[in-house]
């Protein structure tokens, strides 16, 4: 993997993503974009959204604007946020793919550009073990996920009064330099319906490249205002996410925890099963990140006592962090 020597420590801004802390270096993708790039470890991610409109041949990539048509789709596609060419771009996992047509015999396309991949849940849990065992977390620590801070951007976020999460004292965040806007996504869930935008200032994320089965796929990283964490959320892949880019020569793997554990039922009217036999520590939030269940769990958890909707799970082991939205019938 090519290194600089020294890291360049010029304040940067990047539209629409604010103050860039440094970068090692740039690169461009298939449509002229330039986008920065930082090592962190063996890995060289991206540290702005994607913004192709072409996949690496140079097809282009539908833009759906409506969302019933959005909702249903099961080829590539892409929007602007609430179609507005102001706000960042958002892909949905069939363009991650390279799905571009609905015939199974066509060989996918490639969205990265050449030399670059977008990362899969292994690549994104590697991100996170490196800057949590570096210092990364907002009280300094080693262990435990508390990177959100030091991933979020240091604008934009609504207001949280909890400590280490990046609506609080955002000044202070991305120490890491990933430069992460809480641009919000396109989403299938009750509250906003689906192929519909939602939670601009509240979250911003990024798909993986990796499949779950059936219609699911996993999220790469997740940021929500009020959590001090960052995990991978397994989603729909009809849903629109942003992308970042790993360049193909990183050699690190790791087991991502994420995407080894199995929730079932989901949607659920009583409880929700979880396919590790280990105590866990589970805590659900509602979607304005007010805790509702904060319990230790061996394979089962109880919410029988929550309304209707959608809600966020987050499981941890002590060392490792699984988020996950589950849906209450």
């Amino acid at each position: 993997m090519k290194k600089l020597i020294l890291l360049l420590f010029i304040p940067l801004v990047t539209f629409g993503q604010g103050e860039q802390l440094y970068a090692d270096g740039t690169a461009n993708d298939q449509d002229g974009n330039t986008f920065e790039w930082i090592s962190y470890g063996e890995q060289d991610w991206s540290t702005e959204n994607a913004e192709v409109v072409t996949y690496r041949d140079g097809t282009p990539i539908p833009q759906v604007t409506d969302d019933e048509e959005w909702s249903n789709l099961t080829t590539g596609a892409w929007c602007y946020y609430e179609n507005n060419p102001n706000l960042g771009k958002l892909y949905n996992w069939y363009a991650v793919a390279g799905i571009h047509d609905n015939d199974v015999t066509t060989p996918n396309k490639q969205l990265a550009p050449q030399g670059w991949h977008i990362p899969t849940a292994d690549e994104w849990g590697t991100l996170r073990f490196y800057l949590i065992q570096n210092g990364y977390n907002y009280d300094g620590t080693t262990s435990e996920d508390k990177i959100a801070k030091s991933l979020a951007s240091t604008t934009g976020w609504n207001l949280s009064d909890n400590v280490g999460a990046p609506g609080n004292d955002q000044s202070t965040n991305n120490s890491s330099g990933f430069n992460a806007f809480p641009v919000g996504g396109r989403v299938n869930d009750t509250a906003v319906g689906d192929g519909a935008f939602g939670y601009a200032g509240l979250i911003t994320l990024f798909w993986s490249s990796t499949e779950i089965q059936g219609p699911v796929a996993q999220g790469g990283g997740y940021l929500f205002y009020n959590y001090p964490f960052f995990s991978g959320l397994s989603d729909t892949k009809n849903e629109g996410y942003s992308i970042r880019f790993v360049r193909n020569t990183s050699t690190a793997s790791l087991n991502d925890y994420t995407n080894s554990i199995n929730i079932f039922p989901n949607p659920s009217s009583q409880y929700i099963n979880v396919n590790i036999d280990s105590e866990l520590e589970a805590v659900v939030f509602d979607l304005l990140g007010k805790e509702l269940i904060r319990e230790k769990i061996t394979g089962r958890l109880d919410i029988s006592s929550l309304e209707k909707g959608t809600y966020i799970l987050n499981l941890t082991d002590g060392v490792n962090t699984s988020i996950h939205k589950i849906i209450k019938d």
